[in-house]
């Protein structure tokens, strides 16, 4: 059994890991551990008999005087009434400027009502803007978690910069939300989410990596008010997902499996099994479950089976959101919802639409009239033209804008036009994408805006780096220029010069804890539009070895769109007295190579040529191997693995400009802080004395604990790998305390 106690850790550390930690409440284990037929988990004196608190707390849609804040009464989330008697509640809420909840700028009381699942919805105004607020719930004496939440600037204010990040389709039955942990740990002004925040289909449990077990309940498919209840009580219970919510503002649009697959207007997925009156009212059941669980102002409280969902933002002078909702005015899909249908003559029908009439001219009037320096669609399907089929037929897929060509044109036209550095957010495809949009006049090729489509949270599982439908997707597209297909989110920063996106990747998801890395970098300069073709990037890996032994790190292309017939380049370490490099071994596609390594080991010169044409070129950020560094590490410590590159041709024997990226080599491991270095008491190959003072104790878990995100400990996985599961998380701690214990 593990411990319930872990050392005391200083919560007044400011810094998202810990706010996390502390906003995160329960634990997903704990509220599964409930009962579904529980009754009502109320005394007889009205008093709470658990945690009312099971699914967090949000806010969003903020303006510059005001922010929605949200709760629900949910004791046990695992039933569709949360196990909350059929009564109202008075819910206190408090904001204030700090996370002690002491400065208090706004208070009052909002009534949970059992006709919506116990939630409250508050629109907490007399606010200052630009401004970074706490926020609290407490009811019949229990206090929720303390969120955090920030106001709009102000209209037309001069912004320096703003940070957010985007997300869409987080399936619970398909793996671990560890990507909203990390963006509960960014320093993010706003998240946006595109869509896809439950999936409607009954879920099997049998085959998901959760490995929980569910009521009966939740196996059959979402079609009334308490199956869509209950679905949402599920997703919001995952600790990563309330973090992300109680870590920034959201703002917010649904896609379709927040209703039926696909649906489109008052067409549901499938006609023949559903009849449009039985259809509508499932959608009014889904989308009264979906204001209810979601911090939307009482603009976006749904009337029956309508909801007005399209809205505007606005962040100073910098950037704007128009939130489209591209689901509930649309037409039915053109040719029969065909993935890569060719010769679709339906697609440019005058009279189909994807937004609706009042929406599309909302849409225009707003690019028209903006004036700020970025200008923002956040949409659920993808808008830039995607030629799907492999070979020289074309063929598109109908239920994204390529299904309502005129339409999709009329809004390029007011990118080139009307727009202010036009960029499209998009979810839905399960895939990160960067794309260009092209201008909607016939015969140009001309840039008007970019796109950027985030990948999964978690639907499809884990996922790959790189495959044959993406790779042939970026060949016979010229506009479309990375694809990676892992699990993660986008982070964005905006400046009134650069917009920066970073697109964020978890190795896996069926496990939690997985690392995040940053697998591309796309940068868009302000009145130049389009996604900017990128330098090829050559780089070392970063590697741990241990002191007096043998390890690799890999040299890698990166960007080499165009190919690679060879090159030559010189790798060194920074400091030999750390570590050397005894070796090299060049990849297999270059057929003719060459390596010297210097005397001292401390530099390598690398030459090879492909003249078999092995090496293809490689698609959006995919890396591929160029060779592999053999490196011995001499002493503990650190070093840098630093590459020049004399010359890189492409394919066609162009030369090729590329920039560097150095990595780290870490021999140890070193020292955690300080100069001792963390010794291996039993001689087990880990290191549980981390602060060297020859003795294990709770200083060690202490420091661990502290350090945990260090290249120090974070470089050296088999140094603290203490449950030896191969990986490096926090389990490890727990599993430290224990031998300590």
């Amino acid at each position: 059994m593990r411990p319930t106690d872990l050392p005391e850790i200083d919560t007044t550390a400011q810094n998202r890991r810990t706010f996390m930690q502390r906003t995160g409440g329960v634990s997903l284990a704990a509220v599964l551990g409930l009962s579904a037929n529980a009754s009502a988990m109320v005394d007889d004196d009205g008093n709470f008999e658990s945690d009312p608190y099971t699914l967090g707390v949000a806010s969003g849609d903020p303006l510059p005087d005001s922010v929605i804040i949200w709760t629900r009464l949910a004791p046990n989330p695992l039933t569709a009434d949360g196990a909350m008697p059929s009564e109202a509640f008075d819910v206190k809420w408090t904001v204030a400027t700090d996370e002690g909840m002491s400065d208090i700028v706004n208070t009052g009381t909002a009534t949970a009502e059992p006709d919506h699942a116990h939630t409250v919805h508050v629109d907490a105004d007399g606010l200052k803007p630009a401004t970074e607020y706490y926020y609290q719930f407490t009811c019949r004496g229990e206090t929720s978690p303390v969120g955090r939440t920030k106001t709009a600037p102000a209209a037309g204010a001069s912004v320096d910069a703003f940070q957010f990040g985007f997300a869409s389709c987080n399936r619970w039955v398909d793996g671990h939300y560890t990507a909203f942990g990390e963006m509960a740990e960014d320093e993010l002004d706003l998240i946006v989410h595109l869509g896809d925040y439950i999936y409607e289909y009954g879920i099997d449990v049998s085959e998901s990596p959760r490995e929980k077990s569910l009521p009966q309940e939740y196996k059959k498919e979402t079609t009334d008010l308490d199956t869509y209840r209950l679905r949402y009580g599920l997703y919001k219970s995952d600790p990563n997902l309330r973090a992300a919510h109680a870590s920034a503002p959201w703002l917010v649009t649904r896609d379709d499996h927040e209703v039926d697959n696909n649906w489109a207007g008052d067409v549901p997925q499938d006609p023949d099994k559903q009849s449009t009156e039985a259809f509508i009212q499932r959608r009014a059941a889904a989308l009264k479950a979906y204001y209810e669980h979601l911090p939307f102002r009482m603009e976006q409280k749904p009337d029956n089976a309508s909801q007005k969902l399209y809205r505007y933002y606005e962040f100073g002078d910098l950037l704007d959101f128009n939130v489209l909702d591209t689901r509930l005015y649309r037409s039915d899909q053109a040719c029969d919802d065909v993935f890569n249908k060719v010769d679709c003559a339906e697609r440019f029908e005058e009279d189909r639409t994807i937004l609706g009439d009042a929406q599309e001219e909302w849409l225009l009037e707003n690019l028209s009239a903006t004036e700020t320096t970025w200008n923002v669609l956040a949409n659920q399907l993808p808008f830039a033209a995607m030629d799907f089929k492999q070979g020289p037929k074309e063929g598109f897929r109908t239920e994204q804008w390529d299904g309502y060509v005129p339409e999709q044109n009329l809004v390029k036209a007011a990118f080139e036009e009307d727009a202010n550095n036009p960029v499209v957010i998009t979810g839905d495809f399960h895939s990160h994408w960067a794309n260009t949009v092209i201008s909607a006049k016939d015969g140009s090729s001309e840039p008007v805006g970019a796109e950027f489509v985030g990948t999964s949270i978690s639907s499809g599982g884990n996922g790959t780096d790189m495959d044959d439908f993406g790779r042939h997707v970026v060949t016979e597209n010229d506009n479309v220029e990375y694809y990676n297909n892992q699990r993660g989110y986008v982070r964005c920063t905006v400046t009134p010069d650069n917009w920066t996106t970073e697109f964020q990747v978890l190795e896996y998801v069926d496990e939690p804890g997985a690392p995040i890395r940053t697998d591309a970098t796309v940068e868009l300069t302000a009145g130049q539009p389009g996604i900017p073709a990128d330098n090829p990037l050559i780089l070392a890996d970063s590697v741990a070895v241990g002191n007096g032994k043998n390890g690799t790190a890999e040299l890698t292309g990166r960007w080499l769109e165009s190919g690679l017939s060879g090159g030559a380049m010189t790798v060194s370490i920074s400091d030999p007295e750390v570590a050397t490099i005894t070796g090299v071994t060049v990849a297999e596609p270059f057929s003719i190579s060459e390596t010297d390594v210097t005397s001292d080991g401390t530099s390598v010169d690398i030459r090879f040529a492909d003249v078999e044409k092995n090496a293809q070129s490689v698609v959006g950020g995919t890396d591929t191997r160029l060779a592999t560094l053999d490196i011995r590490g001499e002493s503990a410590g650190t070093a840098d693995i630093e590459v020049s590159v004399d010359r890189l041709d492409d394919d066609s024997g162009t030369s090729l400009e590329a920039n560097t990226e150095l990595g780290v080599v870490i021999v140890g491991p070193p020292p955690v802080t300080g100069s001792t270095e963390p010794t291996d008491p039993d001689g087990d190959g880990l290191f549980e004395d981390v602060n060297g003072n020859g003795r294990v104790d709770y200083d060690d878990i202490q420091l661990l604990f502290d350090s945990f995100d260090d290249d120090s400990v974070a470089l050296n996985k088999t140094a603290y790998d203490f449950n030896e599961n191969g990986k490096l998380e926090y389990d490890d701690i727990v599993t430290l305390y224990s031998e300590v214990n």
